[in-house]
Order: structure tokens, then C-alpha cells, then sequence
């Protein structure tokens, strides 16, 4: 990519989401725009309080829609996401002066505090069957942001999720037909969702499996990784959150200014 300065590559595997996280996801998921990451972006900028010139990582930025805002604003911008289908959305729509990278969230290609903040927006944590790995992408994260430095985190509110959750759904998108199934797992850890694909080249599926965190169970994995200056919002609007009642749980951290563990 003419605008990366690195492209870690992944050993195969047969993960959901390197299925679900390739060019086919934007017409699967049309209503997630651009227009509709602005307010998101504002928010994330007016908590964390970047100066000009610092450096920020998009991660998990799939096709760039939060980049395209973060761009805007005087932050030296590099965005990384594992799926190359994406990577190659966003360096089409991008400008020149965002760095692209291809990586691991659990491995992420950067130096030790090489950032000065972190944003991960719209549930891109908890993808990981174990907590173990999930706590490594929040360890990977605290490594490579500097002392002091901010790390942002949207992830949906649990019970906003188990209330509202709708069992089958079926919807159309150009030729594609998009069937999806969800449901919770017995032991109510997990939200998945079987998505069914029918167009014009036949059929196929996969499924979505997602972690659901309670606030408290966030807020004790960043605390354990050397985060502070914990705050919970419940919505892009700075509103407090509140379990149940808020749809989603967006953190926003301060790394420790002492080493953590």
C-alpha cells in the first residue's frame, strides 16, 4: 500500500471475522457510513484532548470511515485492521498522510510507546473466544501508547443488548439477500449471529461471536493492563452510563504514568 509503512501479514486461519471483515462487509452492514462517524469522531477527540502533531492510532479501522474524520483534525493519523480487503477500501478514499498498516491487534507492528493515543471504535473488542486473548489486545494497546497517553473503547452495552435483541431478521441489499440469526450463548457471555448470503453467485454463511462485557469486567482488564483515569459513557453525547438503559459502553483511559505490573 503507497501510503503504509508496514504490512504485517497473519498466518491463515479460519477465524469469523477474517470471513466476516472482507469487501462483501460494506454491503452487508450499508447503514455504518462515513456521515455516521463524525459525531463519534468529535466525541473521541473532545474526551482524549489530542495536540496537534500527536501521533493516533485508528485500530481496527476497517474501511476508514473514522479515519476519514480523524484525518481532518492536526493528529499524525496511522490506522491499522487485519482484513487487506478493507485496508484496500480505505487507501482509495483516504489522503496520502495517513499510514496504513496490516496487523494482529494482539501483536500489534509498533515499538514500545510509540503512540500517543489509541482509538478503537464500534465493537471491535471481544472477538476472541478467550478473556486471555482479549486482555492481550488491552496489554498490546498499553505497550505501545506513551505514559499519560489516552485509549478510547466503544463496545455495546450488555444488557441494552440482551433486551433488544432481535432473534431473526431478514433484510435486502442490491442482490443480496441477508438473512441473520441471533441469539446468546447458554453460558450469556457471547452474542452471536448466524448471517446467511443469497445472490446472484449462490450461497454462503458464517458466524459472528462477540464477547459481552459487563462495565465492571472492562473497567478491572484495563486497570489490570496499567489503565487509569477510567470514565464510562454511555452515548456519544457525554452521557454517564448506565447499565441497561445506555445502548452503548464507551471507555475512555489514561495510561498509567508508572509502569504497570
Amino acid at each position: 500500500m503507497k501510503n503504509s509503512e508496514a504490512d504485517t501479514s497473519n498466518p491463515e486461519t479460519s477465524e469469523w471475522y477474517e470471513r466476516a471483515f472482507q469487501a462483501e462487509y460494506l454491503e452487508v452492514y450499508p447503514a455504518r457510513t462515513v456521515e455516521a462517524a463524525e459525531r463519534e469522531v468529535e466525541a473521541a477527540l473532545r474526551w482524549l484532548s489530542p495536540g496537534s502533531g500527536d501521533r493516533c492510532l485508528d485500530l481496527c479501522c476497517g474501511a476508514g470511515r473514522h479515519s476519514h474524520w480523524l484525518a481532518k483534525s492536526t493528529v499524525d493519523l496511522h490506522a491499522l485492521d487485519l482484513s487487506a480487503e478493507l485496508l484496500e477500501q480505505a487507501q482509495q478514499k483516504l489522503p496520502e498522510k495517513v499510514k496504513l498498516h496490516r496487523g494482529d491487534m494482539r501483536q500489534l507492528p509498533f515499538e514500545d510507546q510509540f503512540f500517543d493515543h489509541v482509538m478503537m471504535f464500534f465493537t471491535s473488542f471481544g472477538y476472541f473466544e478467550e478473556d486471555e486473548e482479549n486482555s492481550r489486545v488491552l496489554a498490546e494497546v498499553a505497550r505501545v501508547v506513551r505514559p499519560g497517553g489516552g485509549f478510547l473503547l466503544d463496545l455495546p452495552d450488555r444488557e441494552s443488548t440482551l433486551k433488544s435483541l432481535v432473534p431473526n431478521s431478514q433484510r435486502r441489499v442490491g442482490e443480496l439477500t441477508i438473512e441473520e440469526a441471533r441469539s446468546i450463548t447458554a453460558d450469556g457471555k457471547r452474542v452471536e449471529k448466524q448471517v446467511s448470503l443469497k445472490g446472484p453467485s449462490g450461497e454462503e454463511g458464517y458466524i459472528e461471536s462477540v464477547r459481552l462485557f459487563s462495565a465492571e469486567e472492562v473497567t478491572s482488564m484495563l486497570k489490570q493492563e496499567g489503565w487509569g483515569d477510567i470514565r464510562c459513557y454511555g452515548d456519544w453525547n457525554d452521557q454517564p452510563h448506565r447499565s441497561g438503559e445506555s445502548p452503548r459502553m464507551i471507555f475512555s483511559a489514561r495510561r498509567s504514568q508508572a509502569e504497570s505490573k
